[in-house]
């Protein structure tokens, strides 16, 4: 139902997406598809205006340059008066070219606006760099077993006050009419919130008699289609905001038998090194 990275797994019919929903699709669009588009916008709308001028006439327009064409003449005009450059060689001297050069300033300031808002919003949206191990493994703790999983910080900024919720969601099994109806719990974890990560955080959740994964089997995470969502908050210092990342397992990532290596060492200067390329590794029981 979820995928790996948090998004959800469906098909939403009638759902706002796409440019349907035009804000959120330039804020969520890559950086080549913004540039591309913004791109695009910027040259049809100095095409659209540059042929209203050559309807109003070139004779309205006081320095064009005879070596190019009529419309190349009015494209360079109409984009100096888009971005308000007015480089001074090309000006409005007809009554009807003035009218249509007041407007697409307008255009041009609203477009700019735009575009600067878009910029900011893009820029200013914190997205985190938070790393998850590839499974999630059930492996002997203490006098009985746990789930675990990894996360670490792949960025250099420090992360204040995170907290992390893990939910499991299960199809109820039994009779036919009932075995894919979704049932969810949420999973206590020994420990949810920590004021400082640094290094690795190994996420655990205990199965004792408590906990809706007693007395299940691989072969019954299987059957019932078990997954776990991930949600992560923490405060980023470097963009002062809260951040969040989510993150979900399911299917072959679970993993019994194995348990996490440790992805740190100390060099012989006694400082703490953090592999972040080894956060998968597992080692066998």
């Amino acid at each position: 139902m979820v995928n790996a990275d948090g998004s959800y797994n469906m098909i939403r019919r009638g759902a706002l997406r796409g440019i349907r929903d035009f804000y959120k699709f330039l804020i969520d669009a890559t950086w080549w598809q913004f540039i591309l588009l913004s791109l695009c916008y910027y040259l049809a709308v100095n095409a659209i205006f540059a042929v209203i001028y050559l309807i109003c006439g070139i004779h309205g327009i006081s320095g064009v340059n005879p070596e190019i064409s009529d419309f190349s003449n009015t494209f360079f005009f109409s984009a100096q008066t888009f971005t308000s450059v007015g480089y001074g060689t090309m000006s409005p001297i007809s009554f009807a070219v003035n009218v249509v050069g007041t407007l697409e300033s307008f255009v041009g300031l609203m477009s700019i606006a735009l575009i600067t808002g878009l910029l900011y919003g893009r820029f200013s949206k914190p997205k985190s760099k938070l790393l998850f191990t590839k499974n999630i493994i059930i492996t002997p703790y203490q006098d009985t077993t746990a789930m675990m999983f990894k996360v670490v910080n792949q960025r250099d900024s420090i992360l204040l006050n995170t907290k992390v919720k893990a939910i499991l969601i299960m199809d109820q099994g039994g009779e036919a009419q009932n075995q894919f109806n979704k049932t969810y719990f949420q999973l206590n974890l020994e420990l949810d919130h920590i004021h400082f990560f640094p290094l690795t955080w190994t996420i655990v959740h205990k199965i004792d008699n408590t906990s809706p994964l007693f007395g299940l089997t691989m072969e019954d995470l299987d059957k019932r289609n078990a997954e776990v969502l991930i949600l992560v908050e923490a405060f980023d210092e470097t963009h002062s905001q809260m951040i969040t990342e989510r993150h979900a397992y399911g299917g072959d990532q679970w993993l019994d038998g194995v348990k996490f290596d440790r992805s740190f060492t100390i060099n012989e200067n006694g400082t703490l090194e953090l592999h972040i390329d080894d956060l998968d590794n597992l080692i066998s029981l």
